[in-house]
């Protein structure tokens, strides 16, 4: 029977450790809010906000062929009913980080007093065992790692969620089974013989895995542990885990094509004792976050742990407990390591394991404090020395994937002046469709997406299905290449040219904006014969005698050659009002390019497709007109007639 004195003491320490405990986590809150809408969307989370905007259907597709599995993407999608800002999407992610406070300090509570060892401490001492759960709160509301990913809009903060409640779960089933419940939490869930921790860990490892793949190493060094420290329970937990993997088998199963690819083709292959020593030593930085706070931090954080195992005496009991920490650190370690041979190391891939580091961190600073509590306090101290410039700076600067200048919103600043609200945008990746999508209005024409640039090349049967589709709906398409018609992309510019109208081309910095026109009737056929000087003729042309006004008109040019030009001459299109003036053109090299003329040979005949986007403020009839010119001076070829231009027709404006 607990003494009154006792009772209150126990009682007065629960309130100090929850008042505690609302301040860390209202710090955390306020850590991922600072800064948290200026910083323009990275790559990674324009991708995130266009993977998430897809129909479901695309949004699965996209996934399989991705890096990571779906859900976080499914979460994002039902978030975007409260609108796609920069603050809202990464508000997403700030919830997961605040949420792992309150839950790290119950999966510390629960690990302290397990079925390895129940607690030994009196119950009178509350405050000395909420010690170490407080410090590892602070860790899970400070750490620049947490921080940094708590704040992207992506799934990284939300594998850590996961994981740690997994943990919470497999630490929570040990009481569940055997009725200790003297270190329960006011209200908490189980009771003697509930299945509830069970269906916990099963429901939180499935959803760790379908959040990140890097999950798994985290996920397999906790069930390790589990099996290690509950050995009755042992069938018990296989039969868990076979559900946590049926559950996971059906994405596994579709994904595992793709997961097999990554894996076989390898950038960096480690074949000697050195590379694999390289390769580890990367993700052990990668835990001290050297990336943001210098290699001083990893001799701190060393020395810190190094010091407390020796002055902490661990018992045995000790030990086995923190196996928790070292296999679910070990394992992720490595597994990271394998993975960087697949791509390159990224510390983000770490942040599931994070949480571990902090109670181990916890566990050595709570031994500092009972050998004598200065020593922590100089501990904490030196801690935030070394951590603080990047907390308070690094973190918010956000440049571990990006250094470069870039500008999220060039895309829609070029479409805003060019495109019309009923053409249809292709993206070639999603990042830049999401840079996109982050700032289109409603007077904004709609995107897809053609994948054609890493880390998703899609089969150009697929490509060619999708803009087809499209075409049925749109007269403009307009495509925005990163990297243009280099590698990948090549193949789609190349079939584009040859299906549909080219009619606007302009390179901005590493991005080509191509436009092209569909046509809603294919035109009449004209036989022709126009010469023009340097044995030039043009045959035969096609075009339809109306055009919707604010839509594309698609003329079919037939050129004839007796030999190579002097120069390499660009063809022009151009639409005329009655007072001579052009109000639309297109101007391009024979065939988009691929036929110059300086590379013509006597009897070349060739098709020329011009498309031409007609503006909205005419509706008169324009007369429609092509030659070609020399682009060096403007000087263009002339007909026989002594004209330099050859009129084809009039064409009627429709609404």
């Amino acid at each position: 029977m607990v003494s009154r004195v006792a009772r209150r003491s126990r009682d007065t320490g629960l309130l100090n450790a929850s008042l505690w405990l609302v301040l860390l986590t209202t710090g955390a809150l306020v850590a991922r809010l600072y800064q948290l809408d200026p910083p323009a969307l990275r790559w990674d989370e324009g991708w995130s906000l266009a993977h998430a905007s897809l129909p479901w259907g695309q949004l699965s597709e996209i996934a399989l062929a991705d890096r990571h599995p779906p859900l976080y993407f499914a979460m994002l999608k039902l978030w975007l009913v409260t609108g796609k800002s920069r603050w809202g999407i990464r508000f997403l992610s700030v919830l997961p980080g605040v949420l792992a406070v309150p839950l790290i300090y119950l999966v510390a509570r629960a690990w302290m007093c397990d079925a390895v060892e129940r607690c030994q401490r009196p119950l009178t001492d509350a405050s000395a065992r909420a010690r170490l759960p407080l410090l590892a709160a602070a860790f899970a509301a400070f750490w620049p790692l947490l921080v940094y990913y708590g704040q992207v809009a992506r799934m990284y903060s939300w594998s850590a969620l996961w994981v740690l409640a997994a943990a919470y779960c497999a630490l929570s089933a040990a009481t569940a089974r055997t009725g200790d419940r003297s270190d329960a939490p006011p209200g908490s869930w189980w009771k003697q013989g509930s299945l509830w921790p069970d269906v916990g860990l099963v429901l939180t490892s499935a959803a760790a895995l379908y959040t990140l793949y890097h999950t798994a190493w985290a996920i397999a060094g906790l069930w390790l542990y589990v099996a290690l420290t509950q050995s009755r329970r042992i069938g018990r937990l296989i039969v868990l885990g076979l559900i946590t993997l049926g559950l996971f088998a059906p994405w596994l199963v579709q994904a595992i094509g793709i997961i097999g690819e990554r894996l076989g083709a390898p950038t960096t292959v480690a074949r000697s004792l050195g590379d694999w020593m390289r390769l580890l030593w990367a993700p052990i930085e990668g835990l001290a976050f050297v990336q943001g706070s210098g290699r001083r931090a990893l001799l701190a954080l060393g020395a810190l742990l190094a010091l407390g195992l020796i002055l902490g005496r661990p018992r045995r009991s000790d030990l086995v407990r923190l196996a928790l920490p070292a296999l679910v650190l070990g394992l992720s370690v490595v597994g990271v390591a394998v993975g960087s041979q697949q791509l390159w190391f990224a510390v983000r891939h770490l942040v599931p394991a994070t949480p571990f580091l902090g109670l181990l961190l916890a566990w050595v600073l709570d031994r500092l404090a009972a050998r004598w509590w200065p020593m922590c306090a100089v501990a904490l101290l030196g801690l935030a020395l070394v951590y603080g410039p990047a907390a308070t700076g690094f973190v918010y600067e956000k440049t571990l994937e990006v250094t470069d200048p870039f500008d999220a919103s060039a895309d829609h600043r070029f479409l805003a002046q060019h495109a019309r609200p009923d053409d249809l945008v292709f993206f070639n990746t999603l990042a830049k469709a999401g840079w996109y999508e982050n700032q289109r209005g409603p007077e904004d024409p709609a995107w897809s997406a053609v994948m054609r640039w890493e880390p998703i090349i899609e089969p150009m049967a697929q490509t060619r299905e999708r803009v087809l589709d499209a075409v049925r709906q749109h007269e403009r398409l307009w495509f925005v290449l990163y990297q243009g018609d280099y590698g990948p992309n090549a193949d789609l510019v190349a079939w584009l040219n040859q299906t549909l109208y080219p009619a606007h081309a302009e390179w901005q910095g590493d991005t080509l904006y191509l436009a092209y026109v569909a046509p809603r009737e294919a035109g009449t056929d004209h036989a022709l014969e126009a010469d023009f000087a340097q044995g030039v003729r043009l045959v035969a042309a096609r075009w339809p005698a109306t055009a919707r006004i604010g839509g594309g008109l698609a003329v079919t040019l037939t050129w004839e050659a007796d030999g190579p030009l002097q120069n390499s001459y660009k063809v022009f299109v151009h639409l005329v009002d009655a007072q001579g003036r052009v109000v639309a053109q297109h101007d391009g090299a024979p065939a988009a390019g691929m036929a110059p003329t300086d590379g013509w040979t006597a009897g070349t005949r060739l098709t020329d497709r011009h498309g031409v986007l007609l503006p909205v403020g005419v509706t008169e009839p324009l007369a429609l007109r092509v030659g070609l010119y020399n682009p060096a001076d403007g000087s263009r070829l002339l007909l026989d007639s002594g004209t330099d231009a050859l009129d084809l027709g009039t064409i009627s404006l429709t609404p």
